[in-house]
């Protein structure tokens, strides 16, 4: 019977959803706070696009689990702030047309506005798409915004490995972003572990 017991429980075990793993993940020196499947890797990036060149420093966050990459690439583009909604434009074409950077070939399946935080609580706006990458390369989200001078590209990609193409995991993660990170400790349940590497004050946050 502690045999057959045994057995059991280790299915029991096995059978424990791969989502029981989410949590939030916070970076105050960047500005933001999202839930991932596994702790995120920071690693230092150049960034840079023709028109706006290269961002005064970047960084992205990465996480894989079962054949999806899980990113968030934060771009500082504090010295040109006002040049904030062309450098937003420049990168969602550099993401879906550029020759040397983007999906071109792809095929978008979806194009439209995307919101962080509610109005009264200093919202964000942005741009969602998801593309079918061409080749048969899977296919990706990423939602794109612009604020406090630092461009946010979170993208999630489901290669054909995984092939579920609706899951839905992408929306768990573009849509659990916070930027108001005086709120985590009520939109994650308690304060979320800082990536490493990530410093660990926590900026204000200015509702306009």
């Amino acid at each position: 019977m502690r045999g057959i017991a045994l057995t059991v429980a280790a299915l029991m075990v096995s059978a424990v959803p791969a989502n029981a793993a989410w949590q939030y993940y916070a970076c105050p020196s960047d500005n933001f706070a999202s839930q991932f499947p596994a702790e995120p890797k920071m690693e230092n990036i150049k960034f840079s696009m023709p028109r706006h060149k290269e961002a005064v420093a970047a960084h992205t966050y990465t996480a894989t689990t079962d054949n999806i990459i899980y990113r968030m690439l934060v771009a500082d583009y504090s010295d040109r702030v006002a040049d904030g909604a062309s450098i937003l434009e420049e990168a969602i074409f550099q993401h879906t047309e550029s020759d040397d950077h983007g999906a071109r070939n792809g095929k978008i399946v979806g194009n439209d506005s995307a919101r962080i935080e509610p109005v009264v609580r200093g919202a964000t706006y942005g741009r969602r798409i998801t593309m079918d990458l061409p080749n048969n390369g899977g296919r990706n989200l990423t939602t794109f915004y612009f604020r406090g001078g630092k461009l946010y590209e979170q993208s999630v990609t489901i290669l054909p490995a995984n092939g579920d193409y609706t899951t839905p995991n992408g929306s768990r993660f573009v849509e659990s972003l916070l930027f108001n990170l005086t709120r985590m400790p009520e939109e994650a349940g308690g304060v979320p572990p800082n990536v490493k590497g990530c410093g660990p004050e926590i900026q204000p946050f200015i509702y306009k």
